[in-house]
């Protein structure tokens, strides 16, 4: 085997290294390949044009670093052309220049190649110039051989390291020197590096993968979930010790969650190996720092100092970095380091022995630390974990506003579950709680946590009656968005406003509070009024520098322009909420979610193929989170999908059951208005006519005698060919007696009165109502309201080329956005044709539909023939499927 692997005998030879030095392999010797390690190191050694001579493998212990270079060595042998491979494993009595010189000749001897052999036989260990008599021999042999150099990070003694250094630097151009180390090894290798002469794998390179993480269990007959593979990589970090420790404690486990769960520092066989070969030869004053440093989550130089008491931690710091222990810096925060989670899970259950008072004062310290720097959340946490309820409700009074508007009130109400029973019933952490409740959508929890808040106004005066106020807005805010949910909008603002509005000093609390008071009135339908009080909201939220506020408020303000139709605006505030959104990590905030369902109807409205996509993103994170908007999103987003479907009415009945304007759902009365005239004619269109008379009425019921109603309702008479009555219906909003909450409707009904021209035959009256649709739809570049309203406005659209003046670059661009396969076939029927297919899904008889048009039932069956033949169909039902799959319907 040695001589296979052309491997030395210094130390141990390849495969049977002692734990120490590689991870520990199952019966049969399997291992994972690191084929990604293998490519990137041979090609920096064999580059032809800057090829590295010299190789730095450098990661803490159980990071596979060994096994790595062991599988990537005999992945050499076994190809054609291999380089000689020789192998040394650094021990302390290598420090020694003369037995270190003996040991690399035996390294080089023992490869079995003939030609090596003989050329080192001359050589003589204890002359003190063998490095250059050594490079010289091997640059006469003119052969590739690597020198692998394990465990080097145990070399220091000053000869033994000068000679090394003056070896690389003027070794042949045929080898290649591979050094491996736990750390860097005190080698002057900074010129090699500059000249570009050095290439460097850390422990980020040597990191396993999921998949690699995968093949390891594998070797334990280990399989995992999706779920399960993740957690254990987020509490390994690909670490290789910590993986195969996993793994043989999987071995064979009839709860593998359960055990991922559980797999800590502290579980023996962690604590084990953590202890042998991370923390061995620690001195007590070092063991003493990782102790105390390891209470939290991250640390930096000066929390250090604070934690420890220690005045060089800057120094502790620095040797523990450049000698591999298990801490890193964290990327966004250079400044400031962590332990890896195994060893800090260990070092947190070992921390008890310097005693409960002491931990308790450690908290409380990182407590004040993260308060001083503005970490609300990570504050409390410590504060909790030190049991004192002084704290604790210190904190939560300056910092309830906070945790509520970074949407930490879930995190907080966990935390507190852990909090003496005095600090849970404090009303600061009550006001959390019940922010967490709506936050996750419990509004009967928020409810009666604000109704008991109610009964004890009195515990409210914390800190004299500044501290009462915030309070009161606080709760009263929450009361607003409870009642959103639950109604008594109107009851929840006044009492809030009777607080006192906008007016604290504190413009973080000022955007909170003004952000509710924007949302009731866009929920009560006063949009002007909403408007205004979400600009001051905004500017409050600009002032205290609070990201997130920002973003909330520009998504309230684009659901404002939603309301009213406004296409242009509703786009450029959704897409500067969503780019905030973005940029701090808040994708999964529902708010975050509801300004990109705004972006989706944007897009749906001007026909952009993303709409749907972005719809059902949106509707399947809110139905994760839970919220109360999570209905109206479902809804929405089968809206926005009908065009894609294969099963149209399948999915117009699932509109129907998951309606986004059903009066059981919150949402404001402008977004009702601006989804019906698309769900009316989805109703229609499909046969379901029944359907299309209760959403009229509903919508009377819910907005009143608006000009969305009176469309909404005009639709329906145009749809039964009752023109006189849809002419009727639809004349105040025309002449601007109803006005319409949204402005995409006032196009909507400039083309129904197009569309009643048309069938009365009044063709220059049809044409003036499409011109007026297409003046209103062109700043806003709203295609859908032409595409709702049937073929007979396209067909209108293309006989009238050229006659829209200045809206011609639009009505043409209005032309391109039409299938394709509806122009087809809508070229392959006739005009009576075309007009009698509109019919079929009102399923009246051949005998009432002959009546309307003033023609015989018998040229009614004509054409109805002629429609099925061109279409390729033999039924009623059949003809309405395959027009709507052509865009006729």
């Amino acid at each position: 085997m040695q001589r296979e692997l052309g491997v030395g005998v210094t130390a141990a030879p390849l495969g049977e290294f002692h734990l120490s030095t590689r991870i520990p392999t199952s019966a049969g010797g399997r291992t994972v390949t690191r084929t990604r390690l293998h490519t990137v190191l041979t090609e920096a050694l064999t580059d032809d044009a800057h090829p590295c001579p010299v190789a730095l493998v450098c990661a803490p212990a159980g990071s596979g670093k060994t096994r790595a270079v062991v599988d990537w060595a005999r992945e050499l042998l076994a190809a054609g052309d291999a380089p000689t491979i020789a192998w040394l494993t650094i021990e302390e009595r290598h420090n020694d220049l003369d037995v270190v010189h003996r040991a690399i000749l035996r390294s080089l001897t023992d490869t079995g190649n003939p030609r090596v052999q003989k050329a080192c036989a001359g050589l003589d260990s204890e002359a003190p110039d063998l490095g250059a008599h050594l490079s010289a021999a091997l640059h006469e042999l003119g052969e590739n051989i690597w020198m692998v150099i394990d465990d080097a990070h145990l070399l220091r003694g000053t000869d033994v390291l000068t000679d090394l250094e003056s070896f690389m630097r003027w070794q042949p151009p045929m080898l290649r020197t591979v050094i491996i180390g736990r750390f860097e090894p005190p080698l002057a290798l900074q010129r090699l590096r500059l000249d570009g002469k050095l290439f460097t794998l850390t422990a980020k390179d040597l990191a396993f993968t999921s998949d690699e993480a995968a093949e390891m269990l594998d070797e334990h007959d280990v399989v995992l979930s999706a779920d399960d593979l993740d957690a254990l990589m987020d509490r390994t970090e690909g670490w290789a010790a910590g993986i195969r420790l996993a793994g043989m404690s999987l071995e064979g486990h009839p709860d593998p969650s359960r055990l991922i769960a559980e797999f800590t520092g502290d579980r023996r066989a962690v604590a084990d190996y953590l202890i042998e070969e991370v923390l061995a030869g620690q001195t007590d004053e070092m063991r003493e720092f990782l102790l105390r440093t390891s209470v939290p989550v991250s640390f930096t130089v000066e929390l250090a100092e604070k934690l420890t008491g220690c005045t060089d931690a800057h120094g502790n710091i620095d040797w523990l970095e450049h000698h591999n222990f298990l801490i890193s810096r964290i990327t966004d925060s250079p400044t400031h380091y962590r332990y890896h989670p195994l060893l800090r899970s260990y070092l947190r259950a070992e921390i008890s022995r310097i005693g409960h008072v002491e931990v308790e004062h450690l908290e409380l310290t990182a407590a004040h630390w993260h308060d001083e720097f503005g970490d609300a959340l990570l504050a409390l946490e410590h504060a909790v974990n030190s049991g004192d309820h002084d704290e604790i409700v210190a904190l939560l009074a300056r910092t309830s506003l906070a945790l509520i508007v970074g949407g930490h009130g879930e995190a907080v109400d966990r935390l507190l579950t852990r909090a003496p029973r005095s600090s849970q019933d404090h009303p600061s952490a009550r006001l959390i709680r019940a922010a967490a409740a709506l936050a996750s959508g419990n509004i009967p929890v928020a409810t009666s946590t604000l109704e008991l808040l109610d009964r004890r106004r009195s515990g409210l005066l914390v800190d004299g009656a500044a501290e009462s106020r915030l309070h009161l807005l606080l709760r009263e805010s929450l009361r607003v968005q409870t009642a959103i949910g639950t109604g008594g909008i109107d009851t929840a603002l006044n009492r809030l406003r009777s607080v006192g509005v906008g007016s604290s000093g504190d413009p973080d609390l000022d955007a909170f509070v003004l952000l509710q008071e924007g949302r009731a009135l866009l929920f009560l339908g006063r949009n002007d009024e909403s408007e205004v009080v979400l600009g001051k909201s905004l500017a409050h939220a600009r002032l205290g520098d609070a990201p997130l506020g920002v973003m909330y408020c520009l998504g309230t303000l684009g659901g404002v322009a939603m309301s009213r139709g406004d296409v242009v605006r509703a786009s450029a505030l959704a897409d500067e909420a969503l780019a905030i959104g973005r940029t701090h990590s808040a994708t999964s905030d529902p708010n975050f979610q509801l300004a990109k369902l705004i972006d989706s109807w944007c897009r749906y409205i001007r026909m952009d193929p993303d709409a749907a996509r972005l719809a059902d993103e949106s509707a399947e994170a809110l139905r994760r989170a839970n919220t109360e908007t999570a209905g109206f999103a479902d809804g929405a987003a089968t809206l926005f999908g009908l065009d894609e479907t294969g099963r149209r009415h399948s999915s117009v009945t699932t509109l129907h059951s998951e309606s986004p304007v059903s009066s059981s759902l919150p949402v404001p009365p402008g977004i009702r208005a601006v989804l019906l005239p698309a769900i009316q004619y989805a109703y229609l269109f499909a046969g379901e006519t029944g359907w299309a008379h209760e959403l009229a009425s509903e919508t009377h019921a819910l907005l009143g005698p608006t000009g969305d109603t009176a469309l909404v309702e005009a639709i329906v008479h145009l749809h039964l060919h009752r023109l006189d009555l849809a002419r009727k219906t639809l004349q105040p909003v025309l002449d601007g007696e109803l006005e319409c909450a949204a402005g995409t409707n006032l196009i909507a009904a400039w083309l129904v009165d197009a569309s009643i021209a048309l069938a009365r035959k009044h063709d220059s009256r049809a044409h003036s109502a499409l011109t007026e649709a297409l003046r209103l739809a062109e700043p806003q570049s709203a295609l859908r309201p032409f595409h709702d309203c049937g073929p007979q406005i396209r067909e209108l659209l293309v006989r009238s080329t050229g006659r829209f003046g200045v809206l011609e670059p639009f009505a043409e661009r209005l032309r391109a956005s039409f299938p394709r396969s509806e122009s087809a076939a809508s070229d392959m029927l006739t005009p009576r044709e075309l007009e009698l297919l509109v019919e079929l899904p009102s399923w009246r008889t051949a005998e009432q539909i002959a009546a309307d048009l003033c023609v015989s039932v018998n040229t009614v069956k004509t054409h109805l023939r002629g429609i099925y033949r061109k279409l390729g169909v033999t039924s009623r039902r059949d003809a309405i499927a395959a027009a709507q799959h052509n865009g006729l319907l």
